[in-house]
């Protein structure tokens, strides 16, 4: 690295330490108060010291072995995240063909929808955990956590729209600030009391498990949310790169964290008092008000890292047919990953809002956290596997080793989850269950309308014998169709064949890349059947907003002049009705006709001019 590029490096160490390290950085809030009360414990040496060593291993195992040495290695081109990992896997579909409904789309999808499950609980409980802290201060204030917890999060909201790169500058001074000052009250705590120094020994973490029986297994349920921000930190990868959040994982993150939990399990050892909220246990009586606010800011923060990362899996989803299109707003020139999705951030507002109304403390919506995404590590893991081994081609015996391990540690803790499903685990997993039936609805619909689409079309080899000689001097007719082997419309419309014999005709293909971006020069191909018959596939990554000025651009390079007045875009307005056979289940038909009414449509998202689209209806059979 030059001494040139070390500064922009360390900008973009600090920046991720305001986006992606938040919410795992703020973790020590409400983590070891909740393994200690699930494990009924007072604060017992043996119960602190196996506690301790079950959390600095599983940060140890989970993101220093897992995610920092194996999965974020596994990038497409600069992108993380479990749909980048099926990215991967997925080669391009040929014409007119998308991604199968198969085994692999199926756990992605499980994993990618628990993760955005449990990501609306994540911003409620890092902020009403934060805000809990006035109660410590004085019981007088305990009315107020609620209406400061909704304000908060009302305003945290309210700031996605500014980017990620603007929030990643704002906070990230913050949260080296977080980072600095619990990583020194911790080491202070250790210094009266280096007894829990003996933790990192991992016999002390095993000896808990097995002393304990099956309340010890269980115990795994609250280590979880140690580690609950660790897919995020991958999802988020494509905003800064690997060596950025590598770096600052273990220059500050990990040690502060380490010190800090020892810190609260010192206090512990010291003063049973500690038991109530034994994170403000280590500020100072007079520091205890400042940090109460340095809290609510970091877990403001903590917030950011599973808000951007939903907003990189929804674009990333809808790139893959996963989700019906919504409007995505790229926010930063430099980055291309960052992006804003204001329809997502509002339903993510509203539902923060509900469960901190509805759950009212840390404690009980602790109870409801951390099992959709455990289910979202399992199956991280699993399409890890599936991309080492099919498309990285690792030795299959050691990678299923590996993976093995990974799975082991993820099942343990899906397992010991289970019992939150009562307590409010059922709700990220609700939530996830409907987005799991929503996006393979769509998907399963949207390959039936390309079929059904396509089956209405002339092949090209028709069209070109029905096609008087000649330039076609009348305009140009852009079709816009998922399956570029044929004609549409033509079949069905009387007026567009007679427009078609005056007119040039150019069929136009939207297609996903096999990589997250793609340059001008990769932009098209141009394929002339005649001077009257073009064919154009125009290729975006998965990562990249579709736009219909790019393929002006690249289309100009190959000589063809599309951006002009006399120039019209054909597109279809499909009406779904029933299949006399082999169709879909009504319920599922009628749940993707609503999804497909309310998508953004193809020709909003290119930013089509609206005097130069010619919108045909088309019925559908499903």
């Amino acid at each position: 690295m030059t001494l040139r590029a070390a500064p922009a490096r360390l900008a973009l160490v600090v920046a991720a330490m305001g986006v992606v390290f938040g919410d795992i950085g703020t973790s020590p809030l409400y983590t070891l108060k909740v393994c200690l009360g699930l494990a009924g414990s007072k604060g017992g040496v043996g119960d602190v010291l196996g506690i301790l060593s079950l959390l600095v291993w599983a940060l140890v195992v989970v993101v220093c072995i897992k995610y920092a040495t194996f999965i974020m290695r596994v990038d497409h081109d600069g992108e993380g995240g479990i749909l980048a990992l099926l990215a991967l896997a997925s080669p391009p579909p040929a014409f007119g063909k998308m991604i199968a409904p198969a085994g692999l789309t199926l756990i992605v999808v499980i994993g990618a929808s628990m993760l955005l499950g449990d990501g609306i609980i994540t911003p409620a409980i890092s902020i009403i955990s934060a805000v809990e802290g006035v109660s410590v201060v004085s019981s007088e204030f305990q009315p107020f956590v609620v209406p400061i917890s909704l304000a908060v999060v009302v305003g945290l909201f309210a700031l996605q729209r500014r980017g990620t790169a603007s929030v990643g500058t704002l906070f990230g001074p913050v949260m080296l600030a977080w980072f600095a000052v619990i990583g020194v009250l911790g080491l202070v705590a250790i210094v009266h009391d280096p007894e829990v120094l003996r933790a990192l020994d991992p016999r002390y973490g095993l000896a808990f498990l097995t002393r304990n029986g099956l309340a010890g297994f269980t115990i795994l349920g609250g280590v979880v949310l140690a580690v609950t921000g660790v897919e995020a930190l991958y999802a988020d990868m494509s905003h800064f790169g690997r060596g950025p959040i590598v770096t600052g994982w273990y220059a500050l993150v990990f040690p502060a964290l380490i010190l800090n939990y020892f810190g609260q399990g010192a206090k512990l050892v010291a003063d049973p008092h500690a038991f109530a909220n034994p994170f403000y246990a280590l500020a100072p009586g007079w520091a205890l008000i400042p940090m109460v606010v340095l809290a609510t800011i970091a877990t403001v923060i903590a917030s950011q890292a599973l808000i951007s990362g939903t907003f990189t899996l929804v674009e990333q989803a809808i790139a893959l047919n996963l989700a019906p299109r919504v409007l995505v707003r790229h926010t930063s020139h430099q980055h291309k990953g960052q992006v804003f999705v204001p329809a997502v951030n509002w339903w993510l507002a509203i539902g923060c809002a509900i469960l901190v109304v509805a759950f009212r403390s840390s404690d009980r919506l602790a109870s409801a956290y951390g099992l959709a995404v455990a289910c979202t590590m399992l199956c991280t893991s699993l399409a890890y596997y599936a991309v080492i081994t099919k498309v990285l081609h690792w030795n299959r015996a050691l990678s299923l080793l590996v993976v093995a391990l990974f799975a082991v540690v993820d099942s343990s803790l899906v397992v010991a989850s289970l019992p939150k499903f009562l307590d409010g685990g059922w709700i990220p997993i609700g939530i996830s269950t409907v987005l799991v039936i929503g996006s393979l609805t769509w998907l399963e619909g949207r390959r039936g309308l390309t079929g059904a689409l396509a089956a209405q079309q002339i092949p090209i080899e028709d069209v070109l014998e029905r096609l008087p000689p000649g330039v076609g001097d009348q305009g140009t007719m852009v079709f816009l169709t998922p399956d570029p082997r044929g004609v549409p419309f033509l079949a069905r419309h009387q007026w567009i064949r007679d427009r078609a014999q005056e007119e040039r005709i150019v069929i136009l293909n939207i297609a996903r890349a096999g990589k997250p971006y793609l340059t001008d020069e990769e932009r098209v191909t141009v394929e002339r059947f005649s001077l009257r018959l073009i064919r154009v596939v125009a290729r975006f990554g998965y990562m990249e907003a579709p736009r219909i000025d790019p393929i002006f651009r690249s289309c100009s390079a190959f000589g063809l002049e599309l951006d002009r007045d006399d120039t019209s875009f054909f597109y279809a307005d499909p009406k779904i009705e029933p299949a006399i056979k082999d169709g879909m289940p009504a319920w599922r038909r009628d749940l993707f006709a609503t999804l497909q009414l309310n998508a953004r449509p193809l020709p909003d998202d290119l930013k089509i001019p609206a005097e130069r689209r010619v919108e045909l209806g088309v019925t559908v059979n499903l």
